[in-house]
């Protein structure tokens, strides 16, 4: 195309920036970037943009493509820095959090060769939700799709280029197959996406993602057909900051859990995020040169290094949940300076061919070549003693999980028959009309029929629910999500008859409420109060939302009452397991369930809710 940038692309490394500065805010909890996950999809679109450009140019003048040198070139580019990353991710958290070394050496293998999405899929392994902190190497997932994407689109243009040999018709037959192939990808993260459940299985999926990437290459395609870009110079700058300021206006009031993403919203940002290039790509635009502003150019060629190196740091530091304003600074300090010694002592010589060069000087044991020998022996021998020593953790060092700290809990089918046995000794005392008086705490909670539906949060808790009410029904199991809350209630009114006082609504630590209270209390009968339990889940980046949600439910919501645990155990990390989530055992279910119980007596008793004597 006439009116372009043709080799080094002016602007480019800027977009790069801001997309990594998307990225780091969001892991930093930041609330400017509640999408930041979209920087990512912008990586995407820049980095097949311009490997398929480079394709294709080498396909116009050799006529072929050299895979080995393009996969070799792949192997310099994404390998050195990540696994020097991987390395001393590994070893530090051998020492420092043997948790996040368990989690870390879980995703070694899968990281380094370019499968770890896949992996978490098979695992089940949420993004959003975590039991705690994540594995400090979970941002590896995006390395994956690239690396599957690489090892997949070179194979098309190729068989593509064999069928056509005239290059108008393989440009048309190209660009169709990629738009066709970026309908599919679409539907499929819009078919797959659902929207009462954890949405990882098509954050993480190359078949519903690789529209973001199709879209780079298609960018690549139109832009190497010989035709004029005609946009005027004022309409291009327009078209640009236009595309940029929707992109950012999207990554700052859409979180990235919310439906619209998975409805459309990722592939309007790959679209958006085209359009930007394409006015990047124009010389002299207005972009281009504001891109270029050397702070901005120097933190984008540093972006992939920052990608690595952030989310592990923010993990390692403060577990991933948000910090204090110094704390981020520190992280934000550390991720840089670790990105510079990556980029400059790692990633740049060995791209450049620092290891061949090496090889070669050694054998002609020219004098001349003493420094670069000495170079390039320092960087192997880091290298090899780096993953040497990370390997060694991996097989050797003792694992901790979560799962050793948090004891096991009865069934929710068990507690289930508890109910049950205690149900038939109090059916028939149902029938009294005696009040209970509400200027007796005790007598309050002894003759409370309550029903709780939780997730594991209250199983861990069970035993202290058993002592605490005396007439009880609890439903919960791990990673419950709040879309079950509807069955559930359901099955208890009309198959087994619950005919209790209050139902205690203890979910959403393992995703977004969505609507599911309204519809909660909707089933409930009129007669029955609700309580409400707010969340206190510090890695999950719904709890903000959520507890502000069920606060708002409460308020205007009749025989609806807060039982605010959040606010209760404000200041008091020592009541809960590594994971700042479960209580503990040492005071933390104690507190817990002293929350609920005085929530409870307090709602009865300020809002004179009448209470049938049952025993």
């Amino acid at each position: 195309m006439k009116n372009l940038q043709n080799k080094f692309i002016s602007g480019l490394d800027g977009l790069r920036a801001l997309a990594v500065i998307m990225v780091v805010g969001y892991h930093l909890k930041l609330p400017l970037f509640k999408g930041g996950v979209l920087g990512v999809t912008i990586f995407f679109v820049i980095s097949v943009f311009l490997i398929t450009r480079l394709l294709l140019q080498e396909l116009e003048n050799k006529n072929s493509i050299d895979l080995k040198s393009f996969w070799i070139k792949r192997i310099k580019r994404i390998w050195p820095a990540l696994i020097f990353m991987i390395s001393i991710i590994i070893i530090v958290s051998a020492f420092c959090n043997r948790i996040l070394f368990t989690k870390a050496s879980h995703d070694f293998v899968s990281a380094i060769f370019g499968f770890n999405n896949w992996y978490q899929i098979f695992n089940n392994i949420s993004y959003f939700d975590n039991g705690g902190a994540p594995s400090p190497l979970l941002h590896c997932w995006s390395l994956a799709i690239e690396t599957q994407f690489y090892l997949i689109f070179p194979f098309i243009i190729i068989l593509i280029s064999k069928i056509k040999n005239n290059k108008k018709e393989r440009y048309q037959l190209l660009s169709l197959i990629t738009t066709v192939l970026i309908v599919v990808s679409s539907l499929l993260m819009f078919i797959l996406f659902d929207p009462t459940g954890d949405p990882s299985r098509v954050y993480y999926g190359l078949d519903t993602r690789a529209f973001s990437l199709l879209t780079g290459a298609l960018l690549a395609i139109f832009t190497q057909c010989d035709f004029n870009f005609a946009l005027k110079k004022n309409i291009n700058d327009a078209m640009g900051i236009l595309s940029l300021v929707i992109v950012c206006v999207i990554v700052t009031r859409v979180a990235g859990y919310n439906a619209f993403l998975y409805k459309g919203g990722y592939l309007l940002t790959s679209l958006f995020t085209a359009l930007v290039i394409l006015s990047i790509l124009r010389k002299k635009s207005l972009l281009s040169q504001v891109l270029s502003i050397p702070v901005i150019d120097w933190l984008g060629k540093l972006s992939y290094s920052i990608y690595l190196w952030h989310y592990p740091i923010i993990i390692l530091i403060s577990g991933g949940k948000k910090s204090s304003v110094p704390t981020m600074l520190v992280e934000i300090m550390l991720t840089l300076v670790m990105a510079v010694i990556s980029y400059y002592l790692v990633e740049t010589p060995i791209r450049r061919g620092i290891l061949s060069k090496t090889i070669h000087a050694l054998k002609t044991k020219t004098a001349d070549n003493a420094f670069l020998i000495k170079k390039g022996i320092s960087i192997m021998t880091l290298c090899l003693t780096l993953i040497i020593t990370s390997c060694l953790c991996v097989a050797f060092v003792p694992k901790e999980s979560m799962s050793d700290t948090i004891n096991p809990t009865q069934s929710s089918q068990n507690i289930t028959q508890t109910q049950k046995k205690k149900k038939e000794t109090t059916k028939d005392q149902k029938q009294d009309t005696q009040y209970v008086s509400l200027d007796d705490d005790q007598e309050i909670i002894n003759n409370l029929d309550v029903f709780v539906i939780g997730d594991s949060i209250v199983s861990g808790s069970f035993a202290n629910f058993q002592s605490t009410f005396p007439i009880l029904k609890l439903n919960s199991k791990e990673s419950r999500q709040a879309s079950t809350s509807i069955s559930i209630l359901q099955t208890a009114l009309n198959d087994e008859g619950w005919n209790g006082d209050c139902l205690i609504f203890a979910l959403g630590t393992n995703g977004p409420l969505y609507d599911y209270l309204p519809q909660v209390r909707e089933i409930l009968p009129e007669d029955k109060t609700m309580f409400v339990l707010s969340l206190h889940a510090p890695y999950d980046e719904w709890t903000e939302d959520n507890n502000k949600k069920i606060k708002e439910f409460c308020k205007d919501t009749p025989n609806v009452y807060l039982i605010d645990w959040a606010s209760y155990c404000q200041g008091h990390s020592e009541w809960f397991e590594k994971d700042q989530t479960h209580p503990n055992k040492n005071g933390g279910t104690d507190e817990f369930l002293n929350c609920i119980k005085q929530s409870i007596i307090k709602a009865y008793k300020d809002n004179k809710i009448k209470l049938v004597k049952k025993q």
